[in-house]
């Protein structure tokens, strides 16, 4: 192997520096990432509490939004991974037209998903075997999230140009006025609160487009006053093909993977639609705890993939190994402890999301196996954001693809169904899919192979001339 997470690749000074950095970008982000889980957590919340029906309606609708948001994750990605790389080589002219081109890919793919909005209740039949409610329930969240995309299309773009140039700040005060606004919405919306009419599902929904629509004023305000994106200049805001091209070269990949896995996690459903509707509401709150438990891993994965941008952008992979090594590091220590706490405390953390007995008793089990598998967790995490700092998105994409539809969900459904292990059956499927991707990643990441890609990419922004003044 060329590269190993044992080796120090840094000096103790270069290495107390990279942590600090790591730090300073990853613990924002992770508040960020936080405070966005909880903008879906608060909906479920609330909603657990009006009706197990009005969670799982909620949860099947936000599994097929994800489908939508394909391209949305691809020109945020490629934004960020672009920026940073730009940040790296000085390329100033690069980092405003990455950005300005970025949005307007947003623009453009979430104007033409408001098309599907009128085909929801056909779209949503693809769940044959949901409860009447639930699948009513789902048809009133979605059609409100989906008229209102372009928030989240422009607040994920927005937030990936500031992260890419090294402010995770700014994303994650935006995020905390967003969230506190969203639940002040929802408990008036869902519950008929505060002088607003009763709209349970159809209330969270609005609550949350019409909080994302004050974090993009937020943002957008933050980026044209940014220093280090450059966004008033007028030649960065030019429509450039070029530009669009390579950040969809470097996020389609990363959205591919998302359709991948969004898609199987659909099939996954049904999977556990087949054990029960009890079954599947039991399985939405794990789901939801273990999106706790991906709040320090993803937030970190966003500062190791800013940082290892901007060394591939001056063409350091020595420091690119070392700031890997060092993410690793502190990707286990947060996942780990998270996983101690899961693995203690289940019940209290299924209680924030439902009183029902017999969903707690069900639950109980596979919550647990999500706090003994965190490290593996923290190992993708830190693969993620090494591969995607170099422009390495496509490896990616494939192993999450054979990980979901070659192992998770025939193992799933083959338990469910010839055991009838139900939840747990399921969730085994789920575990085995998280430590074959992390270590194939892993291994992807020692051996060096990645190289190529990071040259590519660093190519890629040093290659536009005339920068931007300033520079």
């Amino acid at each position: 192997m060329k590269y190993s997470l044992l080796k120090e690749y840094l000096s103790k000074t270069q290495k107390r520096e990279v942590r600090k950095e790591l730090l300073l970008l990853g613990l924002p982000s992770m508040a960020e990432n936080a405070l966005q889980m909880l903008l879906g957590l608060v909906d479920t919340a609330f909603l657990g509490h009006l009706s197990w029906q009005a969670m799982s309606g909620v949860s099947l609708a936000n599994q097929v939004f994800f489908i939508f948001q394909v391209v949305l994750i691809a020109a945020s990605t490629g934004v960020t991974v672009l920026v940073s790389n730009a940040v790296g080589a000085r390329n100033n002219k690069m980092i405003s037209r990455s950005l300005w081109n970025g949005l307007y890919l947003a623009t453009i793919w979430g104007l033409a998903m408001m098309v599907f909005v009128p085909f929801i209740p056909t779209i949503l039949k693809i769940f044959p075997n949901v409860d009447q409610q639930v699948y009513q329930m789902s048809v009133d969240y979605l059609t409100v999230i989906l008229s209102g995309i372009l928030t989240m299309s422009f607040m994920g773009t927005l937030s990936a140009a500031l992260r890419g140039s090294g402010d995770t700040k700014t994303p994650m005060l935006v995020a905390a006025i967003s969230n506190a606004l969203n639940i002040v919405l929802d408990y008036g919306m869902i519950f008929g609160k505060l002088g607003f009419p009763r709209l349970e599902a159809k209330g969270a929904a609005l609550a949350t487009v019409l909080s994302r629509l004050v974090g993009v004023i937020l943002l957008l305000i933050a980026v044209l006053n940014s220093y280090n994106l450059h966004a008033r200049e007028k030649q960065g805001r030019k429509i450039d093909f070029t530009t669009m091209g390579n950040i969809l070269a470097v996020g389609l990949p990363t959205a591919a993977e998302n359709m991948l896995f969004s898609t199987g996690l659909l099939l996954f459903a049904n999977i556990l639609l087949m054990a029960g509707a009890k079954a599947y509401a039991a399985h939405r709150v794990g789901i939801n705890i273990e999106s706790i438990s991906f709040m320090p891993g993803m937030g970190l994965s966003v500062a190791i993939t800013a940082l290892v941008g901007r060394y591939n952008g001056r063409g350091e992979l020595t420091k690119i190994a070392g700031v890997v090594r060092q993410g690793w590091i502190l990707t286990t220590i947060f996942q780990v402890s998270v996983g101690i706490f899961i693995f203690a405390f289940p019940k209290l953390l299924i209680t924030l999301f439902t009183n029902d007995a017999e969903i707690i008793s069900i639950a109980l089990l596979p919550v647990r196996l999500i706090g003994l598998f965190q490290a593996f967790l923290a190992i993708d995490y830190c693969m993620n954001g090494a591969l995607r700092g170099t422009g390495n998105t496509s490896f990616p994409m494939i192993t999450v693809a054979i990980a979901m539809w070659l192992i998770r969900l025939p193992v799933g459904y083959f338990l469910v169904k010839n055991f009838n292990l139900g939840l747990l059956g399921a969730w085994i499927g789920m575990m085995t899919d998280i430590v074959f991707r992390s270590l194939i990643k892993l291994f992807f990441y020692l051996s060096g192979r990645w190289e190529k890609r990071a040259k590519k990419t660093t190519l890629k922004v040093k290659a536009t001339s005339g920068d931007l003044p300033g520079n």
